[in-house]
């Protein structure tokens, strides 16, 4: 997030860690006046969303602060969810992914034949197994998937396919991801 006191907007993808909706988004302003300068749309018809004489001081209209103004109230969800479950919970949900990521990364280095590729930023864990051929990353996602264990997808790094491990779901266990592990390194043997 270097940089971000620079910018004059955000805009963020909460539908993986705040668990909303795949076409939710999130529109953040520093200056939410000047957006409002920006998008609102004024004309007769649509007195009724501002008002006849003008919006009321202090009146918050969501459809002044991006373009569209007719299509279906898509961040509704992720609302909801924070006014139900609170801060706290999201805070506390990505902390033990970003945790979850770490804790991985330690077992991917004390691992023989697994080598962890970056240090955990966020909660993605990239591992390559030794001696693996795109295929058999491939291979290894499908026969875990169809276990139900888990959805793993291989990722391209620096033009090498690699396993990319996101930790998401704030009810993953250690357990699991040793499981997960522990498949790398049984089938790459």
């Amino acid at each position: 997030m270097r940089g971000i006191e620079h910018a004059d907007s955000l805009v963020m993808d909460p539908h993986k860690w705040m668990f909303a909706p795949f076409d939710c988004g999130a529109l953040l302003y520093r200056a939410p006046h000047l957006a409002r300068a920006v998008h609102t749309q004024d004309a007769s018809y649509l007195d009724a969303i501002h008002g006849a004489d003008g919006d009321t001081p202090g009146e918050w209209n969501p459809s002044d602060y991006a373009y569209h103004l007719t299509r279906r109230p898509r961040g509704l969800p992720l609302w909801f969810s924070l006014a139900v479950h609170g801060t706290d919970a999201y805070r506390d949900a990505i902390a033990r992914g970003a945790g979850i990521a770490r804790w991985t990364a330690d077992r991917v280095r004390a691992t023989d034949g697994l080598e962890l590729l970056r240090e955990p930023e966020l909660t993605v864990v990239l591992v390559r197994r030794t001696g693996w051929r795109p295929e058999d990353y491939y291979a290894w996602s499908k026969r875990l998937l169809a276990s139900g264990v888990a959805f793993v997808t291989p990722s391209v790094w620096e033009g090498e396919t690699v396993a990319r491990l996101a930790f998401l779901h704030p009810g993953i266990s250690e357990e699991t991801v040793d499981g997960i592990l522990n498949s790398l390194v049984v089938e790459g043997s």
